[in-house]
């Protein structure tokens, strides 16, 4: 797809994305001053502002997403002196307050967020809600003011609210709307928080400090995740048309939302303790290969290396990243070779991980193996929800259609059957 000729949709992320995100993260974590006075909380949300300013300047000087026809966004000063859109204007502020007003009966009322655990990122709300405020309202204005239809789902909402019993015509904006608010909000407090105790763990074992290949191990181990929580908290947080990073639409179907929220707190946590448990006598890599220093290093480095996989898959999407949603599509690598490199990369760690199959007896092997499949089949089934969910968008079929002849299963099919054979063998069975 990246050296075809066909023209990239105005929803493409931005191919230097990546290498930009793959660059900042490390490099501004290392240059990172010390802080002592500053809590992790606090170091952590300004190293996700830096790392987001970072990619939002790189993604301006490089394809101007605010100028790009998938925004949907042409400025317009006139717009701020019309009856039309100024009225509009209004009932998206509605909108805006019946949101906040949802979130905060949820937050309130559901006992998962008054754990201590999930205080990080009240607290940091409760500290600064007047900036976020400020900003939300700046992002819902200049995007309404220059948005060619201005009626989107924000506006729907404050038309339900004070108009409850009016007609409605068009409900698909206020669906997608209050889905990508689930989304969002009950994903951001939880990645946030995840975040900070990989800040603070970071902080407290730094890489220069290891005495070892399994210290450096460790490190990196929960650096690529700490990697990975930085794009998906900036993905959450800063959705918006103004960055072509908005939400284009959602999964609507029942699986598709179950298969993915079955795969993080609180929902994971019994899953995997009664029906997954697939390391449950606790034999794991590291202890298999303790005492052959040559073979721990080669097996650390190839679950390091497929995690450096995962964390490429993550850092292509930039400022886009978001489960359950489309937001733009990925093309290049590591998407030219697999449409889904994150969840086959992060599979193939957990089994090199926890090497279900060496156990204490056979019948405990055999059950830690039926485990860790029956979470390949989960991954399977997000998988292809997905691209049933972004298959809506014909560039997305285009570029399955060409991962599916061109990808890396494809390539290793043609390591075993000669593609002029099979070329062959399909035009015999066509004709």
């Amino acid at each position: 797809m990246a050296n075809s000729k066909v023209k990239r949709p105005a929803s493409a992320i931005p191919g230097k994305t990546g290498l930009v995100t793959m660059a900042a993260i490390p490099l501004v974590h290392y240059l990172w001053p010390a802080m002592p006075d500053v809590s992790s909380r606090d170091q952590a949300a300004l190293f996700v502002l830096t790392i987001f300013v970072i990619l939002v300047l790189s993604e301006r000087a490089l394809s101007g997403p605010h100028r790009s026809l998938g925004s949907g966004l042409v400025f317009n000063p006139a717009n701020f002196q019309n009856s039309g859109y100024l009225r509009d204007y209004l009932d998206k502020l509605v909108g805006l307050a019946a949101t906040l007003a949802l979130l905060a009966a949820f937050y309130s009322t559901a006992d998962l967020y008054k754990d201590p655990w999930y205080q990080p990122f009240f607290s940091l709300v409760a500290d600064f809600w007047p900036l976020i405020l400020g900003v939300v309202l700046i992002n819902v204005t200049a995007v309404h003011f220059s948005m060619r239809h201005r009626r989107d789902g924000l506006w729907q909402l404050g038309r339900l609210v004070l108009a409850p019993t009016a007609p409605r015509t068009e409900s698909r904006g206020l669906k997608v709307y209050l889905l990508s608010l689930c989304i969002k909000g009950y994903f951001l407090p939880l990645m946030f928080c995840y975040l900070v105790e990989d800040w603070t763990y970071l902080a407290s074992t730094p890489l220069w400090d290891s005495a070892g290949f399994p210290d450096v191990y460790q490190y990196l181990f929960r650096f690529s995740f700490f990697f990975d929580l930085t794009i998906v908290v900036i993905g959450y947080a800063t959705a918006t048309r103004l960055l072509n990073s908005h939400i284009r639409w959602t999964e609507t179907s029942v699986g598709g939302w179950l298969v993915c929220i079955a795969c993080y707190a609180p929902f994971w946590q019994l899953l995997s303790r009664e029906y997954f448990n697939y390391d449950e006598d606790g034999f794991t890599w590291g202890v298999w290969l303790g005492d052959y220093p040559v073979l721990y290093a080669l097996w650390g480095s190839t679950i390091l290396a497929l995690l450096a996989i995962y964390a490429m898959s993550e850092a292509r999407m930039g400022l886009r990243f978001s489960n359950l949603t489309y937001r733009g599509l990925a093309c290049d690598f590591p998407y030219n070779i697999s449409k889904h490199p994150a969840y086959l990369s992060k599979n193939l760690s957990w089994w090199m991980i926890s090497i279900p199959f060496f156990a204490v007896d056979f019948w405990t092997g055999l059950a830690n193996c039926l485990a860790l499949l029956g979470v390949n089949f989960i991954y399977f089934m997000r998988a292809w929800y997905e691209e049933r969910c972004l298959s809506k968008v014909p560039s997305y079929r285009a570029y399955k259609r060409h991962i599916d002849q061109n990808g890396l299963i494809a390539r290793l099919k043609g390591l075993i059957v000669p593609r002029g054979l099979a070329a062959h063998e399909v035009q015999r069975r066509d004709g």
